[in-house]
């Protein structure tokens, strides 16, 4: 008779893995914790696109360069928000004088094409107006 009280213990011990599961979608994340990012987030968007302006503020080349695809993105609660975000920009064939380069299209010309791979972190304070670029760093991909 072990064999019918079987299949009774088998939706018990389901039910009991699904509470499992949703009880620790429930948990908290860490506090201060890095997590993983949504790339179309508003405010990711405006951190990169802050990064990207004081790259090509800082950058010495003639012309602009965009975000040709993001790699990664997290995200940590802090006094504000700490944005990583990994990034592959490009040159475009506009100047970077140009105010917005979104529809600039990249360098085909392999004496002019350039892709970096960048790693941006940037914090920002929304609630006080406050952003900031703490690290800007790019290799040639």
């Amino acid at each position: 008779m072990a064999g019918p009280r079987s299949f009774l213990l088998l939706p018990l011990l389901l039910l009991a893995l699904v509470l499992a599961v949703q009880a620790q979608e429930r948990l908290p994340r860490l506090l201060g914790g890095l997590m993983e990012a949504d790339q179309n987030d508003e405010g990711v968007q405006q951190a990169l696109g802050f990064a990207l302006r004081e790259f090509n503020r800082a950058s010495n080349d003639k012309f602009g360069s965009r975000v040709f695809r993001v790699v990664r993105v997290r995200k940590q609660v802090v006094s504000g928000l700490k944005y990583y975000i990994d990034a592959e920009i490009r040159r475009t064939t506009c100047d970077k004088s140009v105010a917005d380069l979104s529809s600039c299209p990249y360098h085909k010309d392999p004496a002019l094409k350039k892709h970096s791979i960048c790693e941006f972190q940037v914090y920002s304070v929304p609630w006080m107006g406050k952003t900031s670029l703490l690290k800007s760093e790019c290799k040639d991909a």
